[in-house]
This record gives structure tokens, sequence and C-alpha cells, in this order.
């Protein structure tokens, strides 16, 4: 491996086969400007773990780590700050590093088992399996975490709150996406609770539920609830002065975020993603003010249009067209069913 002019890279990027040898002690007495070393973040993706064995003698803040087979490794004597884990469809087992202080899991977190070394305290964990993470059941591992971040998908299936309920321990949880049972919390210690697009908020405890809660967001969250939420967070923040945070902002209808997560372009185009998403956006706005069958019509046959004057589409994407009228009909199912708003897609529709 070869390694060309690195000045002013904040991160090396460099192109290696999963097995290749790499000699990474090229970039001992490497340093940053401020002095500290040089690369501060390393992604790598292979199965060479000498990564770790150097990082015994070095300290590093950041590390990407995506295996290509299974990995079992010790790395409690590394000197790290964060760590990332992308296992694919490979199993890691790692013992790891004393210092560590954050560890996020980017994939099937069943797929990752680790240990703590004996006297080490628990690192900040952040799951996401590719956006959709229903339950912690079967994870072992994290029976002693204690700051714990959810990633979920914002409108699909719910992460189960019940299945928190074997971290007695937790007492920092952040949630982000879609939530259920979120009475269950009631059970857990908490100290600081975060909710970032949560679309439905039924069963969120009261924040007196938890007399040591100093920290409290709520961000992008249900607006039926929402509202009185506030009013208790606003409370909160009143009581907690300057020793703690609490506070609700962006609270949302279930239509926003229809319309902001859940619109079925993700695999279009950007160009066309963007018209499409823009197209619908007006049609459901158009849809929202109609009064008579006819003015619903217009608003799904303008939007069905835009999508004809589009190059490229093909079966996929006219079956995401044909999804997201569907939706449309949900907008206002007093006027339209879908069935009828799908009938109204193939009469308009040219691909």
């Amino acid at each position: 491996m070869t390694i060309g002019p690195l000045d002013g890279l904040r991160r090396p990027e460099l192109v290696v086969a999963p097995d290749d040898v790499i000699n990474w002690h090229i970039f001992d007495g490497m340093q940053t400007g401020a002095g500290s070393n040089w690369p501060r973040y390393i992604q790598y993706e292979g199965n060479n773990t000498t990564l770790f064995d150097w990082m015994r003698d070095r300290e590093t803040e950041e590390v990407h780590f995506v295996p290509r087979d299974n990995i079992d490794l010790d790395a409690s004597e590394v000197q790290l700050d964060g760590l990332s884990l992308s296992p694919g469809g490979h199993r890691i087992r790692m013992t790891l590093p004393r210092t560590l202080k954050r560890l996020s899991i980017m994939g099937d977190p069943k797929l990752v088992a680790f240990d703590l070394p004996l006297g080490a305290t628990w690192p900040d964990i952040h799951l996401s399996d590719n956006g959709v993470l229903a339950s912690i059941d079967g994870l072992p591992s994290l029976t002693g975490v204690r700051s714990l971040g959810i990633r979920n998908t914002v409108l699909g299936t719910p992460f189960d709150c019940r299945s928190l309920l074997s971290l007695r321990n937790l007492d920092h949880l952040r949630l982000y996406g879609a939530a259920a049972h979120l009475e269950a919390l009631a059970a857990l210690p908490l100290k600081g609770l975060e909710l970032r697009f949560v679309p439905d908020l039924g069963g969120l405890p009261d924040l007196t539920t938890w007399p040591g809660l100093g920290y409290f967001i709520a961000w992008n969250v249900d607006e039926g609830v929402g509202k009185t939420l506030r009013k208790a967070a606003d409370q909160l923040a009143r009581q907690l002065g300057e020793d703690g945070t609490s506070q609700v902002s962006k609270l949302r209808s279930r239509q926003w975020f229809i319309e902001e997560c859940g619109l079925p372009f993700g695999g279009w185009s950007s160009k066309n993603e963007k018209a499409a998403s823009k197209a619908y956006k007006a049609a459901s706005k158009r849809l929202r003010a109609a009064t008579i069958k006819d003015e619903a019509r217009a608003a799904v046959t303008v939007f069905v249009d835009v999508v004809n004057r589009l190059s490229g589409i093909e079966t996929s994407e006219r079956d995401d067209a044909g999804d997201a009228v569907a939706m449309l009909a949900a907008v206002r199912p007093d006027l339209i069913g879908v069935e009828e708003a799908l009938a109204w897609f193939d009469e308009t529709r040219d691909f």
C-alpha cells in the first residue's frame, strides 16, 4: 500500500483489499496543527485487526470499522474515544476499549457481542439497524448500559419500548423515530430523555414520573400529545433552572411526518425525487382545501401529470407513484377512497 501527499486531509482515504496487511505505523509522528495525533478519525473496511494493536500505544478519537469476515477481538487496551461498528452480515465479538466513551452499531445489533474490561465504565451506545429497529430483545451485551440511543424508521414498525425493561441501569435514553408502548418507560430510572421525530407520543408518562429527570428534549414530535407535553416541559424547566434542560419544539401533524419522512420517492433519481415530492406536497395542500370531489380529483390528476413529464419512469417508479396516490387519498378520505384515486391514477398516467 502506498500513500501519497496527505497534507491538509482531515481523513485519509485509502483503497485496500479486505485482507491486505497494513503498516499503520506509517502514521506515527503525524500530528494536526493543534498537536493531536493525525489522523484523528479512521474509517477502515477490511479484516486487518492490527489497526487495534497499533492504537494500544496511540490515542485516536474515532474509528469506523467495517469487517469483511467474522471478527473476535480483545481491544481492551486500545486508546480510543469513539467506535462505530458496521457488521454487514458478519459477526463481531469484542472486548471494548477501556477508554471508550461512545459505541455505535450501524447494522443488525444481534451480530455484535461485546464485553467490558474489568473496572471499565459503560460507554454511551447508539443502535441503528439501517433505520429499522423494532426491539432490543435478545441483546444480552446491553444489560448494564446506562446511556442508549435508538434510531428507528419514522413511519414504519415502531420500536417497542417494553424491550428496554431489562436494562435496569438505563438512566439516559434517546429515541429517534416511531415508538410504541411508551408507558413502559415509567419503570426506568431516567435522568435524561430525548425524543426526536416521534410521530405518536401516545402513552408517554407524565414527566413527574421521573423525579431525577434533569434533561428532556422533544423535537419534531406528535402535536396532539405535544401541546400538553410542552406545558409539562415548561414547568420542569422552571423547576430545574440553570441546573438542567427541558424543552419541546417543532410540534408536527401526522401529515407533516408523511410528507417529510414517508414519501415513496427515495429510490428515484435526485431530480425526479425533488419534482415528485414537490408535486405531492402541492397536491396534498390542494386536497386539504378541497370541498367537492371534482376538486379532489383535480389535485390527484395534477400530481400524476407532473410524474408523466418525468423521464425514466419504469415499473418500480410506477408502483411508487401509485403508493403516493393512495397516500393522497388518505388526506381526504371524506371526499375520495383509495380505489377511486387509483382509478384516476390509471386513467391519467402514460407510464
